[in-house]
């Protein structure tokens, strides 16, 4: 994991890219309108406009949902 320092807002943050895995930034929806992250890197905060643990906490909780469902359907 790398640490970088956000393009927009300066803040730290981990980069979570490597040879095998891509970045927790293509997980994340770009909510900067016209924004391209070509050559930059911003921290989620910024990419989502303050939104990144509310979307990440939804995610959770609907996957937490599908794996409920599937367990059901299982039994």
């Amino acid at each position: 994991m790398q640490k970088l320092i956000c393009d927009e807002c300066g803040t730290q943050f981990n980069c979570g890219s490597t040879k095998d895995n891509s970045c927790w930034c293509v997980n994340l929806p770009n909510l900067r309108g016209r924004f391209d992250l070509a050559g930059k890197c911003v921290c989620p905060d910024c990419m989502t406009q303050g939104q990144a643990k509310a979307i990440t906490k939804q995610r959770k909780e609907r996957q937490k949902h599908r794996n409920a469902s599937k367990d059901a359907i299982r039994l």
